[in-house]
């Protein structure tokens, strides 16, 4: 196997790493949005990503991101 044909399967194995791990943030926003922060796993998301919502001017903005990213994933198996 030569190094260009390596460097895309990586490519390839990154992009569904960080397909997965944008899936399973969404997922716990959402959860911890509509469920309250005291769900076990998901419910401490929110404040883990608090600052990086504020810093972005908006508590909605956070939940608008993890849709487009849900379908985003969804449009990509289509």
């Amino acid at each position: 196997m030569n190094i260009p044909d390596l460097l895309v399967k990586a490519k390839s194995i990154l992009w569904e790493i960080s397909t997965i791990l944008g899936l399973v943030l969404a997922v716990s926003v959402l959860v911890s949005t509509l469920f309250g922060p005291d769900v076990p796993f998901f419910g401490g998301i929110l404040n883990n990503i608090q600052g990086v919502v504020e810093a972005l001017g908006s508590e909605g903005l956070g939940l608008i991101i993890a849709i487009i990213i849900i379908l985003n994933i969804w449009k990509q198996k289509n």
